[in-house]
């Protein structure tokens, strides 16, 4: 009796609770990750709006991480399945709190994109939401394996990396379902 209590409010607790919200629309401009408004950058330049893409500030907003990457930094929310890749390119510590981020990677069920994609969405809603998408082996024009179930969702114009330009938000793809969409903010330096 006590578990179905339990399972009920449960259940009811998180039918209430709004989703976290990616908004990476067409302009490639990214508006937020949840209440994260990472400022996006690409090289040298820096573009309008929102936080620098650092560790600190994304901690300030997500809280105190709950696991930690394969080089031992606190860089994961377990609890609402995000993850991060900090990095510093010049060869500064990747774990410290002025480290930039490169990509907000998200697996949890709570996530939706500002169109309304979730994990778990079949690759036809994709298609759907995002007609634009290209899987990343064809923009690449390669047949590299680590890339063969990514796709790119949004890109950014821009003259440094030619058509279509520069990733935004893309979808790990496996078995036709959204296993994962990332977010990449670039701001490591590249």
């Amino acid at each position: 009796m006590f578990t179905a209590a339990l399972a009920a409010t449960a259940a009811l607790f998180s039918a209430q609770t709004p989703p976290l919200v990616i908004e990476v629309p067409d302009s490639g401009q990214i508006v937020r990750v949840g209440d994260f408004r990472p400022r996006q950058a690409l090289g040298d330049l820096d573009f309008p709006g929102g936080v620098a893409a650092t560790r600190r500030n994304a901690i300030k907003v997500f809280g105190r991480p709950d696991g930690k990457d394969p080089r031992g930094c606190p860089n994961k929310w377990k609890a609402i399945g995000l993850r991060m890749v900090a990095a510093n390119f010049g060869g500064g510590s990747s774990c410290a709190a002025s480290t930039r981020i490169q990509t907000l990677t998200v697996t949890g069920a709570q996530w939706q994109t500002e169109r309304g994609l979730k994990i778990g969405d079949s690759l036809d809603r994709v298609r759907e939401l995002y007609p634009e998408l290209i899987s990343y082996r064809e923009w690449l024009q390669s047949n590299d394996k680590t890339v063969r179930y990514d796709w790119a969702l949004v890109f950014e114009p821009s003259e440094f990396n030619g058509p279509p330009g520069v990733d935004r938000l893309s979808a790990h793809i496996r078995g036709r379902k959204v296993v994962s969409l990332k977010v990449s903010p670039y701001a490591a330096g590249d």
